[in-house]
């Protein structure tokens, strides 16, 4: 009985001390607990299970602001999200995000075409602020077809980025397309438009034509561009001779035409230029990463008078957007569209909404296709058979294939406005005036002075009665642009003078040449064209 009761005390003492060694456990994790969530809430494991509860919200601000910034309260930690990419500050940085073609050390021939621009600054940033109304559409275009962007440099060297750019051979606008190519890519050639001329038009077919060269020559942009520039004939030619010959295919190998030879190192430099602005310290004017112009698109034929005159648009702006106007009205037909700058086109788009569209132009034109009667002419437009020859100055109704004529406005009486004699008014010579400060004064030339009252030298009297013919209203202002034009076989000047608008004795003074002596092939001549109405 007794070493049954001892045997009982030793199990007690052992319980006892398991007790205790387990409760020393327990004290040591709540103090790891404590300090690893820095003073969180203990919770009392013996309490009665309840359901936990949201903490009430505490309406005061301010307190909840002071329980806020207590050191109890420990920041959550949320999950860091990715830098978002940063968009480029100006179309320079864009383009230069997507060069592919240039290489990091450019080769020899590169580098030549880069000092040469680089001895002209002032040229060279002429060169760039030329682009700056087309620059961020041409980009756009190329960006979407995914084509290097180093192409959207290639209009400075095709044409200066001058849409209004003609050359002897016959290639237009800010991509120089020749007339072939342009019809094979479907731009439309017509007496009223010139698509070659059309910045949206013509960008469009330059993506489309680039992209097809790239793969006709297996992804080598430097034959594309070489073809782009000669012709896919040509740079074939040239492959397929070095082949033969065991030479390299590579563009620098290759015969090629001398401009060809400059083109692609010219694009090259342009590129270097733009990639290396700061190291070469040029300073590239600033044109934003954002759309010059809008398209408006026109319902019905409309005066382009009208459009400056409704929005206020530059002149020269309004003429640099759409070069490709021919004539003083949009075509006939409807499709077309006007290009302004964003701030004026909403102004165009709620005239157009908002007027009637036979008050839009002073006249609509119409060409005279196989079948057409002056009474079908006249029953089409709702007008009659003498106003449209009184407009046209017809002597009687008949007509021939591609003959333009003039419509009034329906209800309106034709009346010949180009004929109208322009206003005078005359003018009492005053002591100390001269022709010179009169026809300032006036707003006419002294020719136009001269001429208007028979005056042969520079002398006038005072009370002498002057007339002051006021000058026919005409364009504000005549893009001219210089050509270099090279005679060809079976040129002659009446020609040449007929093929440009122009006239012989212009072509004669300009070029200092012998009556006496005919034109050579080859010969150089000098023209300064207007390519409006070429």
């Amino acid at each position: 009985m007794l070493l049954k009761s001892k045997t009982n005390i030793i199990y007690l003492c052992l319980l006892l001390i398991s007790l205790r060694l387990v409760g020393c456990v327990s004290v040591t994790e709540e103090q790891n607990t404590e300090q690893t969530t820095e003073n969180a809430p203990i919770i009392d494991l013996n309490a009665p299970k309840q359901v936990l509860k949201a903490p009430p919200k505490i309406e005061n601000s301010d307190k909840q602001q002071s329980l806020d910034q207590t050191p109890q309260a420990k920041p959550r930690v949320k999950a860091q999200k990715l830098p978002e990419p940063v968009a480029p500050i100006d179309i320079w940085q864009r383009l230069r995000q997507g060069f592919k073609i240039t290489p990091t050390k450019l080769p020899h021939s590169a580098d030549l075409q880069l000092q040469r621009y680089l001895k002209n600054p002032h040229n060279l940033n002429l060169l760039f602020e030329h682009s700056a109304p087309y620059l961020f559409h041409v980009t756009e275009q190329l960006e979407n077809a995914n084509l290097p962007l180093e192409l959207a440099l290639l209009p400075i060297v095709e044409s200066n980025y001058d849409p209004l750019a003609y050359s002897p051979s016959h290639a237009v606008g800010l991509w120089q397309f020749i007339p072939a190519t342009a019809t094979s890519l479907g731009l439309e050639r017509s007496r009223w438009y010139e698509g070659r001329r059309d910045v949206v038009h013509s960008t469009a077919a330059a993506v489309t034509y680039l992209g097809y060269l790239n793969k006709q020559f297996n992804g080598n942009w430097l034959h594309a561009l070489a073809a782009y520039n000669s012709g896919e004939g040509v740079v074939r030619k040239a492959i397929r001779k070095n082949r033969r010959l065991g030479k390299s295919t590579e563009f620098w190998f290759l015969r090629l035409p001398r401009e060809t030879k400059n083109y692609v190192p010219q694009l090259m430099a342009l590129a270097s230029v733009v990639k290396e602005a700061e190291k070469l310290k040029v300073k590239l004017p600033e044109i934003a990463n954002s759309a010059y112009f809008t398209v408006v698109d026109l319902p019905a034929q409309i005066e382009l008078d009208k459009v400056i005159e409704v929005t206020g648009v530059d002149d020269a702006i309004f003429t640099k957007l759409n070069s490709a106007y021919k004539r003083s009205v949009t075509p006939p037909e409807v499709g077309y569209h006007i290009l302004l700058p964003i701030e004026k086109s909403e102004i165009l788009s709620h005239f157009l909404a908002t007027s009637d569209p036979a008050t839009w132009a002073k006249y609509r034109e119409y060409v005279v296709k196989s079948g057409d009667t002056l009474s079908h002419i006249a029953k089409r437009y709702k007008q009659t058979t003498a106003q449209i020859k009184i407009t046209n100055r017809l002597r009687n109704d008949f007509l021939r294939i591609g003959q333009v004529l003039r419509i009034p406005p329906v209800g309106e009486i034709a009346v010949l406005t180009e004929y109208k004699t322009p206003p005078s008014r005359t003018y009492i010579v005053g002591a100390g005036d001269t022709l010179s400060e009169i026809a300032q004064k006036h707003k006419v030339s002294i020719s136009n002075l001269k001429r208007a009252n028979n005056i042969k030298g520079n002398l006038i009297k005072i009370g002498q009665e002057l007339l002051i013919k006021a000058p026919k209203s005409g364009p504000k202002t005549t893009p001219v642009r210089k050509l270099n034009y090279q005679v060809r076989r079976g040129d002659s000047l009446y020609l040449i003078a007929k093929r440009f608008d122009l006239k012989v004795a212009d072509i004669n003074s300009w070029n200092k040449l012998d009556k006496n002596k005919y034109l050579q092939p080859g010969q150089r001549l000098t023209l300064y064209i207007n390519p409006l109405r070429i």
